[in-house]
């Protein structure tokens, strides 16, 4: 999937929503598709309060994202001046931290044309293991089970 929308807040929840129906169509967990929700709001609203704020008109949002090796991969990228603190910024600056505890991954780039944003996501969480203290049985049942 390949999108592209102009810089603005309308833009955000148009983007988030046709990458959670990719996420829901490939079948990541509940978990997943909340999480990618989040973080592609995240990702999106970075774009839009940052990254053209020295320019006129608004610039572009890019959202790609794909399917690979159980994972979805999510790119949200700009064209704008790269990563730079603001002190005027409206927000809390949790951004970065709040992508990072809900994706698998969080990688970031910038080459001087584009700042992007590389998540990642587990499609379906690792089931624990079975122990005792998590009220589950072991493979091959209890002790009480084998004798």
């Amino acid at each position: 999937m390949h999108l592209s929308f102009p810089a603005v807040a309308a833009s955000v929840p148009e983007a988030r929503r046709q990458v959670v129906q990719l996420a829901e169509r490939i079948g990541a967990s509940p978990a997943t598709v909340a999480d990618v929700a989040l973080a592609v709001s995240e990702a999106c609203t970075n774009v839009v309060l940052h990254a053209y704020r020295e320019h006129e008109a608004p610039g572009v949002l890019h959202v790609d994202a794909h399917e690979r090796d159980g994972m979805l991969e999510v790119v949200v990228a700009d064209e704008g001046g790269g990563l730079r603190p603001r002190e005027d910024s409206p927000g809390l600056g949790m951004g970065m931290a709040l992508m990072a505890a809900v994706a698998s991954g969080l990688q970031l780039d910038h080459d001087g044309a584009a700042t992007r944003v590389h998540l990642s996501f587990e499609l379906q969480p690792p089931v624990p293991a079975a122990t005792p203290e998590n009220g589950a049985e072991p493979p091959g049942g209890s002790p009480a089970d084998r004798d």
